[in-house]
């Protein structure tokens, strides 16, 4: 962009659309229990984003009694909703969408008799896997990870990132531009 001679304003140039990701990967180390129960949920967020046969309640409260003793303590019927995955999804901002979109791996660890499980993804849902590693992870609070926010192109507001400390009582982060904004607005970096 530049002026043009005569002193106007610049001329606008139209940007092609472009695509912007959420990338993350990391290592959390829980136990063989908490493995099996987090692979568990990502199972049936699959199966709940498919679509349980029927998708009717009953159909829903059979799926959910085949659960394991470990997914029903961790997500609980709720007195107050006729889904019986009620509680699971409120994981998610959006219930109507239960994926997490990561990639989930689980290996014995090298160190002890526990598991590493590994969560990646380009799409990830990280408000959801910072839920549920609350729900299902005990053994490894506090713990945190971090994200990148990039685009496929060089358009301002596109680029960033962010982290979550998960604890058993709190979940603290957030993206790199809500903490920016929250900094801007402190009394300690407002100009006098």
């Amino acid at each position: 962009m530049g002026a043009e001679a005569n002193g106007s304003l610049p001329r606008v140039e139209i940007h092609p659309m472009a695509n912007t990701y959420l990338q993350t990967a990391f290592d959390i180390h829980i136990t063989p229990d908490e493995a099996a129960l987090l692979a568990e949920c990502f199972e049936v967020a699959d199966e709940i984003d498919c679509g349980i046969p029927g998708e009717e309640l009953d159909a829903a409260r059979a799926y959910y009694d085949e659960r394991s003793a470990a997914f029903r303590a961790a997500f609980p019927i709720r007195t107050d909703e006729n889904d019986p995955f009620a509680a699971f999804l409120d994981l998610w901002d959006d219930p109507e969408f239960p994926q997490f979109d990561a990639d989930l791996s689980i290996r014995t660890a090298d160190d002890g008799p526990g598991a590493v499980a590994l969560i990646s993804g380009h799409q990830v849902d990280v408000r959801a896997v910072a839920n549920l590693i609350q729900k299902t992870c005990p053994s490894a609070l506090p713990f945190g990870f971090e994200w990148a926010c990039y685009c496929d192109r060089l358009r301002p507001g596109e680029h960033g990132g962010g982290y979550f400390v998960v604890t058993g009582t709190d979940i603290i982060g957030g993206s790199t531009g809500w903490l920016m904004s929250e900094a801007l607005q402190s009394p300690d970096t407002r100009q006098p």
